[in-house]
């Protein structure tokens, strides 16, 4: 998220967890360990520890949540590719000092469906998620009402260019999961409407859809992504 009002909204987001963290730090490791060789379903096991973060729109109201990202698209998740920690901080634990930092999971997917914005389609492009694994292993950290993806499935993704042309997918809803969708599903048969889309699935593609038509605009600079169609 480019802006001002973004970077803060992040700035508070990142304190907010560091805070929520430090809570409980005294119960997980001070150790970190490889978590590259972590499965998304091994995540799913995981302890959650919420990211709090406070935001400019609702984000529980879709015509809301569109108009302030910059693309929304359905995507395959192809690949889990690993995570990455940002923002370190140092804070005082029970058992010394320790060092925390906010995970970011990096992820290849590939676009099936612009629903906002003109991305590549069928090939695999990056895109980063705000939340993952901590570097100790020991839970997920995510904002509330949030998913971390999972390889092999496909959502619909709300993302901010950044920048560098990068896609960041951030905050609560910011990716919701399209039950159905199979393997051999193009962009071609998506457009052409072959794709077979059960009712549960039909129904959070038209939700989407719809809120892009009747989005609700938000008024900040915008970048463009690298992988946009037109670059």
């Amino acid at each position: 998220m480019k802006t001002m009002g973004k970077k803060k909204v992040q700035l508070i987001a990142s304190l907010l967890f560091i805070f929520s963290l430090s809570l409980i730090v005294s119960a997980c490791s001070n150790s970190k360990k490889d978590v590259s060789t972590v499965s998304s379903e091994d995540k799913k096991n995981l302890k959650v520890i919420q990211m709090d973060g406070t935001f400019a729109v609702n984000v529980d109201d879709p015509k809301e949540t569109v108009g302030d990202a910059d693309y929304v698209f359905i995507g395959r998740v192809y690949e889990d590719v690993d995570t990455v920690y940002k923002d370190p901080i140092t804070i005082e634990t029970s058992d010394g000092t320790k060092e925390v930092s906010t995970p970011y999971t990096n992820y290849k997917v590939t676009v099936l469906q612009n629903i906002k914005g003109d991305l590549v389609t069928d090939t695999s492009i990056p895109i980063q998620k705000a939340g993952g694994i901590n570097e100790d292993g020991s839970s997920v950290v995510l904002y509330e009402d949030d998913t971390l993806p999972e390889e092999g499935k496909s959502y619909v993704f709300l993302a901010y260019a950044q920048e560098d042309g990068s896609l960041l997918v951030s905050g609560p809803n910011s990716n919701e999961y399209v039950e159905g969708i199979k393997q051999d599903v193009t962009s071609e048969k998506m457009e052409k409407g072959e794709a077979s889309l059960n009712e549960e699935a039909t129904d959070v593609v038209s939700e989407y859809e719809n809120a892009y038509e009747n989005e609700i605009s938000t008024d900040r600079d915008r970048s463009e992504s690298e992988f946009d169609k037109e670059q």
